[in-house]
Parts: structure tokens; sequence; C-alpha cells
């Protein structure tokens, strides 16, 4: 019954912050991640009728090494991404254990 109590007191409490402000004034413009953007290399066109197969295997070299480029720098914006989560989440973490103290005081 208490934590059924705790529960409506938080979510009243969150809905009335989202009303009324907030006690952290910088959740207002909590930062954006800052991972650097992924641009997809587009894709190598057939080869063509008279084309050159040194040029064309040339451009197939090139556009492979873009994609491995790609790759890495995807897998580096995945983690950078999960980084910005995992940190946000122990924010939210935080907060919600001040709150729930606060809460608790309250309630003694």
């Amino acid at each position: 019954m208490t934590r059924i109590l705790m529960t409506l007191v938080l979510l009243a409490s969150s809905a009335m912050a989202a009303q009324g402000g907030t006690n952290f004034p910088a959740l207002a413009d909590y930062p954006a991640p800052n991972c650097a953007k992924v641009e997809k290399p587009d894709d190598v066109g057939t080869i063509k009728i008279g084309e050159d197969p040194v040029a064309y295997n040339r451009r197939i070299k090139q556009h492979n090494d873009q994609v491995a480029r790609y790759n890495t720098a995807l897998h580096d914006h995945t983690a950078c991404m999960n980084d910005y989560v995992a940190n946000a989440q122990a924010d939210m973490n935080l907060i919600r254990d001040k709150a729930n103290k606060a809460a608790e005081q309250t309630s003694n």
C-alpha cells in the first residue's frame, strides 16, 4: 500500500513539475548527444558496356574502403550513443533517488 501511495505521489509531483517548472533548470536544456553523424556511402553503379574494367575495379576498391570507414564510424557512433543513454539513465536514477529520499522524509 505504501509503495502504491509513493508511486501516486511521485506521479503527481512529476505532473506538477511538468506544469510548474523544475528543480534543475539545466534539464530545460538537457544536452543532446555530441556523437558524430555518419554518412552512408553511395552505391557503386554497375559496369557499363565498354567501360574499362581496371577503372571499374578501382571504383569498387574505393567504395569498399568507404564502406570500411563507414562501418568503423558507425561502430564509434553506436558506442557514443550507448554512452549518452547510459549517462542519461544515471542522471535519471540520481534524480529519482533524491526525489524518493525527499518523499520518505516528508512521510516520516
